[in-house]
């Protein structure tokens, strides 16, 4: 349910920051936002991120999709594994789909942040929550997955002993 709200609340913001953009600044314009640090500038990516594989969407929809139904499986099956894990996925997840929306709809994606301070891609706010994930994600693997194993073996085993009594006393009964 968490990931869920938040790939909802990422889709939103996306969409909604997106318009605003479309609807404000015209295409390669640039605004200034934070002097020095960050300007807008619209731009369209028909590729992947930082324009890889550029006209070639269908390619990058395919492995975007695929991408987006085992994360969806993921939460399905592996939902009570830990928060920070649904957290992570929601936000790649909910990245995923504003993307995907754009390439869908217009067949690029509108990218506007530019970093005036290093020479980086422009990026949007999906970019933005799909990076954020990822490295909740990696934290989440490296520091939580081996106590969440520990924790889910634990109560494997003491669901299997508690089994197994139950198995023992319904013998004892029957006998």
């Amino acid at each position: 349910m968490l990931a869920a709200i938040i790939a909802i609340v990422a889709v939103i913001l996306d969409q909604l920051s997106k318009y605003i953009v479309v609807q404000n600044i015209e295409l390669y314009e640039t605004v200034p936002f934070i002097k020095g640090f960050m300007s807008f500038y619209h731009t369209r990516n028909t590729g992947a991120a930082f324009s890889m594989l550029a006209d070639r969407r269908w390619v990058f929809m395919v492995f975007s999709v695929i991408s987006m139904g085992l994360i969806i499986y993921l939460l399905v099956k592996e939902y009570r594994r830990h928060p920070l894990m649904n957290i992570a996925l929601g936000m790649i997840l909910g990245g995923g789909i504003g993307n995907m929306i754009d390439r869908i709809a217009l067949g690029y994606v509108v990218d506007f942040f530019h970093t005036d301070f290093i020479d980086f891609a422009v990026f949007n706010v999906a970019d933005c929550f799909i990076t954020v994930g990822a490295v909740l994600l990696g934290v989440y693997v490296i520091f939580f997955e081996p106590k969440v194993e520990k924790r889910l073996e634990a109560e494997r085993k003491a669901a299997e002993a508690a089994k197994s009594a139950e198995n023992t006393e319904g013998n004892g009964e029957n006998g």
